[in-house]
């Protein structure tokens, strides 16, 4: 029992590797997060004296919205270097690493803005022109301190006011919009100190529906120069999947078959050990009639039996690795059936190779040279 758990070792290393990396990559649909996986950005060139895509219109948003699998869409603009922003006109020490955006409600909510205080501009802000504004939370503290932004705050972009309406908070690792200052979209059009030249659209989708979304974008924003947008797309979530599964599996898997090894090694040895401890029953078989096969099957029955056993418990043990590192991650279990068919199985090939030179070796013992020893 003792020489099958170097088996079972080997085996439970194997099936809880196969185990955990399948649940890991399993957790990175769940853990991936959703906003990247169902973002579309499409992006308008350089407007130039060449451009033939005009300036991106509003109502383009609404022909976007109409397509299936999209949950909301925006324009945004960002304002080209970092234009001066205060909370005081004509400060002699203004911001000037902030990013000043212009942008639809639709796009904001796209790129996964939350309101953390006051309210979102609406179209009613637009049709307007009214001088109002959005401020990230870090943008708020830096302009106005640990006390933030209120609503009605003044904030100054380029020496003009305008009136903040609320405070919103980005999305952990989406820089375009964080510590910005949002104006609405009409600003894009022209505003003193202000140059918007590039454009994007920002499409949020249903989950599964971004790579259709993608295809159908250009034709619907752009139908007379779909190849001069830019549209790009999150990476295929299966393709991630299985990038995690090879990486894993690949470093863990070679540490388990080093553990396989060295337990068949031990099998391989004790079984040897075997066959100079029974040299005396191994010469009284074959003088009663046993034939060198049915001496070396004997051994190679003996060491696949210990290696079934090993890989039976080693199994088991796996399951239980698996289950438990899953349920500590609060990940899924997921455990491949080929995987614990085949952990008995590769267990006892592997005792039955273990014991092929042990056997081989007992039979070729002599019966008279057994018996009289």
């Amino acid at each position: 029992m003792l020489t099958a758990l170097g088996v079972a070792f080997g085996i439970c290393a194997a099936v809880a590797t196969l185990g955990i990396t399948a649940s890991a990559a399993q957790a990175v649909n769940a853990k991936f997060d959703e906003l990247t996986a169902t973002e579309v950005r499409v992006r308008f060139p350089v407007l130039d004296s060449s451009a033939r895509v005009a300036r991106p219109e509003v109502d383009q948003r609404l022909r976007v919205t109409e397509l299936n699998g999209v949950r909301d869409a925006g324009l945004v603009a960002q304002a080209d270097g970092h234009p001066a922003i205060s909370n005081i006109r004509h400060d002699d020490a203004p911001w000037s690493e902030a990013t000043v955006l212009a942008a639809q409600d639709g796009g904001l909510t796209a790129a996964g803005a939350t309101m953390l205080s006051g309210r979102m501009f609406d179209v009613g802000h637009e049709n307007r022109h009214d001088r109002v504004a959005l401020v990230d939370s870090v943008a708020a503290t830096r302009l106005f301190g640990e006390a933030g932004a209120g609503p009605g705050a003044m904030v100054f972009v380029a020496d003009v006011p305008y009136v903040v309406l609320g405070v919103y908070q980005a999305p952990a690792g989406n820089a375009g919009i964080t510590g910005a200052v949002v104006l609405p979209y009409w600003a894009a059009s022209g505003q003193p100190g202000l140059r918007f030249s590039v454009s994007e659209m920002v499409v949020r989708t249903q989950l599964g529906a971004a790579d259709q979304v993608a295809r159908e974008l250009p034709f619907v924003i752009a139908p007379q120069a779909p190849d001069d947008l830019a549209v790009l797309v999150p990476p295929d979530l299966r393709s991630l999947r299985a990038g995690v599964e090879r990486e894993t599996q690949a470093l863990f898997l070679g540490l388990a078959l080093v553990s396989l090894v060295i337990g068949a090694l031990g099998v391989s040895n004790v079984s040897y050990v075997s066959v100079l401890e029974r040299r005396a029953e191994i010469g009284l078989r074959r003088a009663v009639g046993a034939s060198r096969r049915a001496v070396a099957a004997q051994f190679c029955l003996e060491t696949a039996g210990l290696g079934l056993v090993g890989g039976v418990v080693g199994t088991i043990a796996g399951i239980h690795v698996t289950a438990a590192t899953s349920l500590a991650k609060s990940w899924l279990v997921i455990l491949d059936p080929m995987v614990l068919g085949g952990g008995p199985v590769v267990g006892m090939v592997t005792g039955l190779l273990a014991g092929v030179y042990p056997a081989i070796a007992a039979s070729r013992v002599q019966p008279a040279d057994a018996l009289r020893s």
